[in-house]
């Protein structure tokens, strides 16, 4: 149980696994008992080849069909925005959270306030240690 808590966040394993966008909406679908994509595609306004690959996984929820999706199934368009959020951060963690894991960080933050430091702050610090060259235009 150690290893868990030092592990790094990037790490698959470490967060339960978010539900996947397509199985919300096929099982919305369903709830409603209309179970083909010809109805869903109808009920969206989209076209039978989006239906059927925003329901097989193949596409993925943007801002447009988060709308559609609120407004058919009675939902708040941040409710799919975050499911597909929560699946896009969870297949990045999976492919390349090791690899991101190696990645040195500039600087780590000692509260709150150090995250509201201005850019040019940081650029300052970051040129006083050597890690940073000034470009002249």
């Amino acid at each position: 149980m150690s290893g868990a808590r030092n592990a790094s966040p990037l790490t698959p394993g470490h967060f339960l696994t978010p539900q996947r966008p397509d199985t919300v909406v096929k099982r919305a679908f369903a709830a409603l008992g209309k179970a083909s994509q010809s109805a869903l595609a109808e009920a969206l306004g989209v076209s039978r080849l989006s239906a059927n690959e925003l329901l097989n996984g193949h596409r993925g929820i943007s801002a447009v069909m988060a709308l559609r999706l609120a407004r058919v199934f009675d939902t708040t368009p941040e409710y799919w925005m975050d499911l597909q959020r929560d699946w896009d951060l969870h297949v990045a963690r999976r492919e390349h959270g090791a690899e991101i894991d190696t990645l040195p960080p500039i600087r780590t933050a000692q509260s709150p306030s150090d995250m509201e430091r201005p850019i040019g702050e940081i650029a300052d610090e970051l040129r006083r240690r050597g890690g940073l060259r000034q470009v002249r235009s």
